[in-house]
């Protein structure tokens, strides 16, 4: 019998990255997997085989790794792009959280980059990868979309406990608009392929001058309506997507703090399936889903990885016009 074979991994952050990546990659069992934080020595990383690393240039420069996942806030992430880019790195597949990079002119000529190397990459938007999603796909197969109608609105911690964090911070690649909303284009992307922003209105309720509520007008696929309503500063707590259609209402609503959590399906206001299985959609698994993804790629030519690669730009594309939109502002 042949020996398994197992190929070098590279975690850079432990702390989404120990939680989310980790046990992604672990759970996968085909990988040696190394974790790089500058704080690594004060992690409780329960996994004997891990070798840690402060640096990650260090682990670079010492191994070779056929797959390198970044779990760190996105200037951070840049800098590793660009030390990739700038070393010629030898490496087959890269992961990457939301968002890549507010610069877009960046964003494509990295990716250019890696399609040229034949290096493949992903991100890790989650919210597709709920089972309870690909049900929603199932039910608008045979559907005339009429209206969208989006909604995400929730309190950020920061407006609870003013603790700073980067994903409040919009120069950070933080902020409603990079870090959440990015979220909701993504998702309406993989539903509906285009999007074309009508109207914005952005209004900030906070004595920090920080946009923490956006109203967006879009039409998606066919001209069809669709609104947006996001906030990350406020009493009430909902995720949900109401799709009306030539003959039904259909949506995926979800009411828990958990971002992925409790998401149930309603068509025409009564619960069309129920979930018990919380494990299937923990944040870590839907990684999971992703990573494989990636795995499967074949080529930066092939179908299905242009189509993928298609949507991750276009989605930062699109967010990032409506953050400089300035049509309509309520201070």
């Amino acid at each position: 019998m042949s020996q398994k074979k197992y190929y070098n991994a590279l975690i850079i952050g432990s702390n989404f990255g120990y939680n989310s990546h980790f046990k992604a990659l672990k759970k996968i069992n085909i990988f040696n997997i190394d974790i790089s934080s500058p704080n690594i020595n004060n992690k409780n990383i329960k996994y004997e085989k891990a070798r840690k690393f402060k640096s990650y240039k260090y682990a670079l420069k010492k191994n070779r790794y056929h797959i390198i996942t970044c779990a760190v806030p996105p200037k951070v992430q840049e800098e590793i792009i660009k030390y990739i880019i700038n070393k010629k790195i030898s490496v087959k597949y890269l992961f990457f959280e939301k968002l890549y990079s507010t610069d877009l002119k960046f964003l494509i000529k990295t990716i250019n980059y890696f399609n040229n190397k034949n290096i493949l990459i992903n991100l890790n938007f989650i919210f597709p990868k709920l089972l309870q999603w690909k049900i929603l796909n199932k039910l608008l197969k045979n559907e005339k979309v009429k209206f969208i109608k989006y909604s995400w609105l929730f309190k950020q911690s920061f407006f609870n406990n003013l603790q700073n964090t980067w994903k409040i911070n919009e120069k950070k690649g933080g902020g409603l608009y990079f870090y959440y909303l990015i979220h909701l284009i993504y998702n309406l992307i993989t539903l509906f392929k285009k999007i074309e922003i009508l109207d914005l209105v952005k209004s900030s309720n906070n004595k920090y001058k920080l946009i923490d509520h956006l109203s967006i007008k879009l039409l998606c696929g066919k001209k069809i309506p669709c609104e947006i309503e996001i906030s990350n500063n406020s009493p009430n707590n909902i995720h949900q997507l109401k799709i009306e259609t030539e003959k039904n209402i259909i949506e995926l609503i979800s009411k828990s703090k958990d971002w992925t959590n409790k998401f149930m399906i309603k068509k025409n206001m009564k619960n069309k399936f129920k979930f018990n299985n919380k494990l299937s959609n923990e944040r870590y698994m839907l990684t999971l889903r992703n990573i494989k993804d990636l795995l499967n790629f074949k080529s930066t030519f092939g179908k299905d990885y242009v189509s993928n690669l298609s949507k991750i730009i276009k989605c930062h594309k699109i967010t990032k016009k409506i953050s400089t939109k300035n049509e309509r502002s309520q201070l």
